[in-house]
């Protein structure tokens, strides 16, 4: 009963440490990337007469995706300090002496690294895919700089095994509704089979349902053209799901789109390890914090001098190592040379067989 005691004591210590500096970490680096957003734009705000409500909600839907980037930073920086704190106190001398190994007296914040990264996913996911999106189109309106609204852009896929190309100059995302379409069809060896030209086209729930049609396609040798006022075909059955990723960039769109617009690209034979890569990599970028928090503690404590210092330069060029370790096989994952999961993972896995090996050097 009193080891017990004396474990919790030591685990609610470390919380009582690290909490703090945690918070304001993580306060400071959204606060930098925050006002390094503003300034960039501070100049074009003020010629464009926003106002600083404007601006103010801006920074509110930028704010998401400024926590998303500062957490890692702010959990290296935290257990960094944390630890070469008491490394330079010599508290973990008490540690040590019972008989606690480092890594088992970091098993709390290692357990809180672990469920920040469980629920960043989520987080990433749910909140900052649209609130950057937001933060995005409001900040193209506010500085005017002359792009199209999205939803004006023209949409093209391929579907059908590549046979159906549809091209759609206006999709209604909310209503399943379409304006503008062509719908060209072809054979296996490429060869024109039909096109249809409609004004609008509404989703019936398992086919598109086509108004004001105009179709051109063989018949007895011959090209002909007819003219609908409305037409369906069980053929034209592409989910609109399919339509929801046109013309959005890979980090605007949810991880369920992106398994949409990855299938969506297999299917048609098009290259997709460049979008499958960026997948993957959300779910490897959720695991940073954990991954940064095991770096910075096996790597606490290994200087004499300069204790802290060392310790917070050492696990951040590790960090600046393990991102750009992940620059690289993404490139190599995009352009094919590995396959997506190895761009991913592959810098992910070697850090923590590296983790796992200094901290049996501890143990040695």
């Amino acid at each position: 009963m009193k080891s017990l005691r004396w474990s919790y004591s030591l685990n609610a210590y470390l919380l009582s440490l690290f909490l703090p500096v945690f918070l304001v970490s993580a306060s400071f680096f959204v606060l930098i990337l925050e006002m390094a957003d503003l300034l960039a734009n501070i100049v074009q705000y003020v010629q464009n007469d926003v106002s600083v409500a404007s601006m103010a909600k801006v920074a509110a839907l930028f704010a998401p995706k400024c926590l998303s980037w500062a957490l890692p930073i702010a959990m290296l920086f935290s257990v960094s300090f944390t630890v070469g704190t008491l490394f330079a106190n010599n508290e973990l001398i008490v540690v040590y002496g019972s008989g606690i190994p480092l890594f088992s007296f970091m098993m709390p914040v290692f357990v809180l690294s672990a469920l920040l990264s469980a629920g960043f996913l989520y987080f990433e996911d749910a909140v900052v895919v649209p609130t950057y999106a937001q933060k995005t189109a409001l900040s193209k309106s506010l500085l005017k700089t002359g792009e199209a609204p999205e939803d004006t852009n023209n949409i093209t896929i391929l579907a059908g095994g590549g046979k159906l190309v549809w091209n759609i100059r206006y999709y209604d995302r909310v209503g399943l509704t379409m304006t503008g379409v062509t719908i060209v069809e072809r054979d296996d060896d490429g060869g024109f089979v039909s096109r249809t030209n409609a004004q609008t086209a509404s989703w019936t729930g398992d086919a598109w349902n086509f108004n004001g049609v105009r179709r051109f396609f063989w018949k007895d040798g011959y090209l002909t053209d007819q003219a609908l006022g409305s037409w369906s075909d069980s053929a034209y059955n592409e989910h609109p799901d399919t339509f929801k990723g046109g013309g959005k960039p890979s980090d605007e769109l949810k991880l369920a789109e992106a398994r949409i617009q990855i299938g969506l690209l297999k299917k048609s034979g098009l290259p997709s390890a460049a979008l499958e890569t960026r997948y993957l990599q959300r779910y490897a970028y959720a695991l940073v914090p954990l991954l940064v928090s095991l770096l910075s503690a096996a790597l606490a404590g290994w200087f004499r001098k300069n204790i802290l210092l060392m310790s917070l330069l050492v696990s951040l060029s590790g960090a600046v190592v393990y991102y750009v370790s992940q620059m690289i096989t993404s490139i190599m994952a995009e352009s094919g040379t590995i396959p997506p999961w190895a761009g991913a993972f592959l810098p992910l896995l070697l850090f923590l067989a590296l983790i796992a090996s200094l901290f049996k050097l501890r143990q040695t």
